[in-house]
């Protein structure tokens, strides 16, 4: 058993554990990094001479994967030991990777995607049960906080390394500097193990976890609350997918470079993290369907203010814009989650965290089907209207914003008129 002093050992002896934190950060960084391959998909397009809407599958490829066996490697982190599952993701993961950075056709790369995709589902659906289990059932709240606030720091580099990347090595930069991060993980995860062997949530063989796949379903059918808002996070997620997809392609044909759209996006992540740490504090003062409520809030007005700039309008307005949306993401997902946790058993964390990732896949696999052919759509219609490619583009991608801003303030109505109901 470790010693008190231990950076591994019992929070209510030694504190908040942040190496644990940190390993298990790590290992989960491989999914919000990717956020980095959105700064390569221009390139990608014209690496392999790909007509804009088919670019889509290397999203699609990789999301169908992990969000199709989420729940189901969750339910197996529970019933096998969730570190165990976690490190047979890590080392799938840096394989996959490592086929896609060499990838020599399009073929190829969407064959890599597909196992990342696997690799992906075995390591995120146990990276939130690992990370609550680091704190005592008292802290659940502050463990969700810090694991989103970690997710978020990733989401938060990953634009700086990706426009990096791209500029030294190319579009395949962006999939090859995440393999010594995962093998870093790999490395450490003996020492999460010290830690974690003698909790039972994270042992093997501790039993049938009370929730299945199945026993979700029929419990999403008899709780129509909780039904609820696994649907608005899909919602969400849906509408937020639209800037990292968007900007890419908007601010370089405004001019900008790719290290400074992949700062812009950084400062879009660096809201979602602040959100993300925010919530606990929001939580000691108001219920979880109010902080809701401010979440949905701040992406409604954000988006609505992003989608309304024009090409010619200073940068610290796109920023503030991006960061306010951003901040209301990291509170809904904080929120979410601890609303998805506290429904479901303390046996089934697997699948709790495992939900709340599939809700978000189910947004972001909608979102690359959808918004990509409206960007089409509304940029068809700028040059059809006179406009040059430059400004058509803009048009294309900023436009999905405020359609989105629209789908958002739909939801923030739809909630007002159910506390109005239900004060009655």
């Amino acid at each position: 058993m470790p010693s008190p002093s231990s950076p591994f050992s019992d929070t209510s002896r030694s504190g908040t554990p942040w190496l644990g934190f940190a390993i298990v950060g790590c290992g989960a960084a491989i999914a919000p990094l990717d956020f980095a391959v959105n700064m390569a998909f221009p390139a990608m397009t014209e690496a392999f001479a790909l007509a804009t809407a088919d670019i889509r599958w290397v999203a699609v490829c990789y999301v169908i994967t992990y969000g199709s066996l989420m729940l189901f490697c969750g339910v197996l982190g529970d019933r096998w030991g969730h570190l165990r599952v976690f490190r047979w993701g890590l080392w799938v993961s840096a394989l996959a990777l490592g086929v896609c950075s060499v990838a020599p056709a399009y073929g190829w790369l969407l064959a890599g995607r597909v196992l990342q995709g696997i690799g992906v589902a075995l390591t995120l659906s146990c990276a939130p049960a690992l990370a609550m289990r680091l704190l005592g059932d008292g802290q659940r709240t502050r463990a969700l906080s810090i694991y989103g606030a970690m997710f978020a720091a990733a989401g938060l580099l990953a634009p700086f390394l990706g426009g990096l990347s791209m500029r030294y090595v190319g579009w395949s930069g962006v999939y090859g500097f995440r393999v010594p991060i995962v093998l870093l993980a790999v490395l450490c995860t003996p020492g999460l193990a010290r830690h974690l062997r003698a909790q039972t949530l994270s042992a093997p063989g501790q039993g049938n976890p009370s929730v299945s796949v199945m026993g979700l379903w029929q419990l999403m059918r008899r709780n129509a609350d909780f039904a609820g808002v696994n649907l608005a996070s899909v919602g969400v997620q849906f509408c937020s997918f639209t800037v990292a997809l968007s900007l890419p392609y908007a601010l370089p044909a405004a001019g900008w470079s790719d290290v400074h759209s992949g700062a812009m996006l950084s400062l879009w992540a660096l809201g979602v993290l602040a959100g993300s740490g925010l919530t606990p504090v929001l939580l000691r003062r108001m219920d979880l369907r109010g902080v809701g409520h401010v979440a949905l809030l701040a992406m409604a007005l954000g988006l609505t203010w992003a989608g309304a700039l024009s090409m010619t309008q200073a940068w610290p307005f796109m920023a503030l814009a991006l960061s306010l949306q951003g901040l209301g993401l990291g509170v809904f997902q904080v929120a979410y989650a601890e609303q998805v946790v506290a429904t479901l058993p303390d046996s089934a964390r697997g699948l709790s965290g495992s939900l709340t990732l599939v809700t978000r896949t189910v947004g972001i696999v909608g979102a690359a089907m959808i918004w990509l052919w409206l960007m089409d759509v509304l940029q068809t219609r700028a040059l059809a209207h006179g406009a040059s490619s430059a400004q058509a583009i803009w048009a294309g991608t900023l436009g999905l914003m405020s359609w989105a801003a629209v789908l958002v303030w739909v939801m923030v109505f739809w909630r007002v008129v159910q506390v109005l109901f239900a004060s009655r």
